[in-house]
């Protein structure tokens, strides 16, 4: 791969970076105001936002971590039970993020 051909590539990834962030962030963003409007509807906020934002805490992005926790809170408000599961999932992607990091580490 020749320096034009390696130059247009991490152009592009850089680029991909920044639509993802900014993905993730307007899914924080509506997350926040659905829970702001006391929405309660588990599975939209799940599939509309809380999903996305969790892959990101995997992903070892510090804002996601704080904005599923904030989530956490809320569910923890308005459904117990669904809070439980819900932080389970949150422990299992903060381990596997941890777990992979020591991977590396090992190398």
């Amino acid at each position: 791969m020749n320096k034009e051909n390696l130059d247009s590539l991490v152009e592009t990834i850089r680029q991909l970076n920044a639509m993802q962030d900014a993905d993730n962030d307007q899914r924080a963003v509506e997350l926040y105001r659905a829970i702001f409007r006391n929405d309660v509807d588990i599975n939209k906020l799940d599939f509309n936002y809380a999903v996305h934002i969790l892959g990101y805490v995997e992903f070892g992005v510090e804002k996601a971590e704080v904005d599923y926790r904030n989530y956490l809170r809320y569910l923890k408000m308005i459904s117990p039970e669904a809070y439980l599961s819900h932080l389970d999932m949150f422990n299992k992607a903060i381990r596997s993020r941890d777990d992979e990091n020591y991977e590396e580490d090992k190398e």
